[in-house]
């Protein structure tokens, strides 16, 4: 793997993901969603790299989220299923997540 920083100048802690390998892996999703008719969600709370969710978006059926941020970020950066759950919701959030 190449790199195009010095990783030693990095403020640590810090991610670096590899485009091609997730590419690969969200190809293989996507398969799979084909091959079963299922709908592969990208859930928020385990990968929010929201840059990434335009990549993610041209593979997966969208988007899971636990309130109303993570559903507005999902809707914004992915603009496809959004799926939401909590345990209790506010009542002034309910015409947003709507």
């Amino acid at each position: 793997m190449q790199v195009n920083f010095d990783v030693n100048q990095v403020a640590t802690p810090y991610y670096i993901v590899d485009e091609s390998l997730l590419q690969k892996n969200l190809e293989r999703l996507q398969n799979i969603a084909m091959r079963t008719g299922c709908h592969v969600l990208l859930a928020q709370k385990c990968f929010s790299m929201f840059y990434l969710y335009p990549l993610i978006g041209k593979y997966l059926s969208g988007t899971t989220a636990s309130g109303l941020f993570e559903a507005r970020l999902g809707h914004e950066f992915m603009g496809k299923e959004n799926h939401i759950f909590s345990p209790a919701y506010l009542e002034n959030e309910f015409d947003e997540i709507l």
